[in-house]
């Protein structure tokens, strides 16, 4: 397998560019399955979340059929879809954000109170480490889209509710194009809101660690209200 490493910066976009060069090459057919997750996540030095990034785009795309259990499976597919630019951002409307949004609060608010009362230490140490990990990057002037992702994910993982992290994953694009839009506005507007975004952070992860799914809940609701007010508070362009 043909299948070169890439540089983190690429992440899923890069990812993509490589799994439909794979299919190409080894010319799989309809109900081919692809490399397993882990083999690609060795092959391409990133992340598992990453390369879960990745096949849900194109399983967005009808080009690949995600089956529990089995893997990825190849999708009948024209040569045209193969040839449409898979990397180009996913177009999101302000309708379409103010659902994920929505969305988000649902979810993610249920995950960060289960998470308080079922995460085991090894769940929470990775809790605590994505969210290190997130002030480092924007401390080295980067913005952090994959960690901030890694965070919440690393969250709805953590209620240990299967269903949670099913739905979550399937409509994992369009959660980390949200995450990227609210990301790219931060640095936009000032250091403040970053700051802000590392603190809200910090009271998430402290009630999830102290084992308080009230608090929890609460401080999770509180982060993503802050966010929807700030995209609609500063006229965000879609």
């Amino acid at each position: 397998m043909n299948l070169t490493s890439i540089q983190k910066k690429s992440l899923s976009e890069g990812i993509v560019i490589q799994i439909i060069q794979y299919i190409r090459n080894e010319n799989l057919k309809a109900g081919d399955k692809l490399p397993s997750e882990d083999r690609l996540v060795e092959k391409f030095q990133v992340s598992k979340t990453a390369v879960r990034e990745a096949l849900s785009i194109l399983a967005s795309k009808g080009i690949l059929e995600k089956r529990p259990g089995v893997g990825s499976i190849l999708k009948e597919v024209t040569g045209s879809m193969l040839v449409e630019d898979l990397t180009t951002q996913l177009i999101i409307n302000k309708q379409s954000l103010r659902e994920i949004l929505e969305f988000r609060r649902v979810i993610e608010v249920e995950a960060a109170g289960l998470a308080a009362e079922r995460a085991t230490e090894e769940q929470m140490i990775k809790i605590k480490e994505a969210h290190l990990e997130l002030i480092y990057q924007n401390q080295n002037g980067e913005i952090g889209i994959q960690e901030d992702y890694r965070f919440h994910y690393l969250i709805v993982v953590s209620s240990n509710n299967s269903i949670f992290e099913t739905i979550f994953n399937t409509i994992s694009s369009r959660i980390f194009e949200a995450i990227k839009i609210t990301k790219k506005q931060s640095v936009m507007l000032s250091q403040q809101y970053i700051t802000e975004t590392h603190e809200e952070h910090q009271r998430i992860t402290d009630a999830i660690l102290s084992k308080d799914p009230n608090s929890a809940r609460l401080e999770m609701l509180n982060h993503l209200h802050k966010n929807e007010e700030k995209l609609w508070n500063n006229e965000l362009s879609l």
